[in-house]
């Protein structure tokens, strides 16, 4: 006798003799019976039955198949209720619809951008490319995208001065120093900002009459403790 290649379920030949038929018909029935119960309980990785627990903590106690599917159905804590599978070791959570809405959530909406306004554009006269007067805040890699704009100031300061009123967005939880924004040409230094919380941003120290300042975009950390509202 032959058998199958997948399941090994033995089958009579033409060369069979008739005499051996009740043993031949015992060899297949036996053949199919092994079959049938390696189908039934899922002892093979192409087809594992699903172990059903009534909470985490139940299936947890139980091993399974390599890539075997696991179901909690009736966990107190709703988030454990659902799909598992076994990776040799332990039963971890299938990734769910709703798993996949967050994570597509924090990839898409982890950006909000803060917004700017001159606190008087004839003190502080604006780049004619106007630059982009905003601040991205990414909280999910906790950076801050700062491109405001280069200005010629009109006017003296003696200290720290709000150059750029809040518009619109997030505002942080406390100031934070945004660096060095701008450069003065022929004075060989450069001036650096803040961002206060109620918005605005004020350029550090003094400023004479026609400085001109001219703004570079940069990229920094969000720094430890800040939270933006």
């Amino acid at each position: 006798m032959k058998t199958t290649d997948i399941y090994g379920l033995p089958y009579i030949e033409a060369g069979d003799l008739v005499s051996a038929a009740p043993a031949q018909f015992k060899t297949m029935a036996e053949g199919i019976e092994t079959a049938l119960v390696e189908v039934d309980s899922r002892n093979t990785p192409a087809g594992v039955k699903p172990v059903i627990a009534t909470t985490l903590e139940a299936l947890a106690a139980q091993t399974g198949v390599t890539g075997q599917t696991g179901y909690v159905t009736a966990d107190t804590t709703t988030a454990n209720n659902g799909p598992y599978f076994w990776n040799g070791s332990a039963w971890l959570p299938y990734a769910t619809g709703g798993m996949l809405d967050d994570l597509r959530n924090q990839l898409t909406q982890g950006y909000e951008s803060a917004k700017f306004t001159w606190q008087n554009a004839g003190s502080f006269q604006p780049d004619s490319y106007g630059g982009g007067m905003e601040i991205v805040v990414d909280r999910a890699n906790r950076l801050l995208h700062v491109h405001l704009s280069g200005f010629k100031s009109t006017v003296s300061l003696s200290s720290d001065f709000p150059v750029f009123h809040y518009a619109s967005g997030p505002k942080p939880s406390r100031a934070v120093s945004l660096g060095c924004l701008w450069s003065i040409p022929g004075n060989n230094f450069a001036k650096q900002a803040k961002w206060n919380t109620d918005g605005s941003v004020s350029v550090i120290g003094g400023m004479a009459v026609n400085d001109r300042c001219l703004h570079t975009p940069r990229t920094l950390p969000i720094p430890a403790g800040v939270t933006f509202a």
